[in-house]
């Protein structure tokens, strides 16, 4: 009876290890939004908190030379690196932008671009509640709302552009 009541513990332990949320947070990086400005750069980010790991959508605005350029990290299912599409971004409303695929050498991943945008649009989905969804040729990303709205506001404060 000694032997059993001592290994319940230990195999309670056991279980709650291999099942608990914790164990898993270390085997999958959890992705979160981000703002951050620095010197006439300001970006948001969906992605891991690691900087060195590329985030799943990157929105940057460069205040000094007037720009501000989507950049969303995915594989696009029914494209070519040149390839011209348009990135559809929705929660609550929507907002179509033209962009281009590509292909990062050196990381070797796929990602779709729109440069020189009008930010204040795309800004107007980030705000909007529910769930971002990110359509792309025949692909579909799904994004959480949990801190979208509050790092999208902080974005708009630092980039000046319209």
């Amino acid at each position: 009876m000694s032997r059993l009541a001592a290994r319940l513990p230990l195999a309670v332990c056991l279980l709650i290890g291999t099942l608990s949320p914790i164990g898993s947070v270390r085997a999958e990086e959890k992705s979160v939004w981000t703002e951050k400005a620095s010197e006439g750069f300001v970006s948001l980010t969906y992605g891991p908190l690691d900087a060195s790991k590329q985030p799943v959508l990157l929105l940057s605005c460069f205040n000094e030379m007037g720009i501000a350029v989507l950049n969303i990290f995915s594989t696009i299912e029914a494209t070519r690196p040149g390839e011209k599409l348009t990135i559809q971004l929705s929660a609550g409303g929507s907002h179509a932008i033209e962009g281009e695929a590509g292909i990062d050498a050196k990381a070797g991943s796929m990602f779709a671009e729109a440069s020189d945008i009008e930010v204040r649009p795309v800004l107007a989905v980030l705000k909007s509640p529910g769930p971002l969804t990110v359509k792309m040729a025949a692909t579909s990303l799904t994004l959480t709302d949990t801190g979208r709205a509050e790092a999208a506001e902080r974005f708009s404060k630092n980039c000046m552009l319209k």
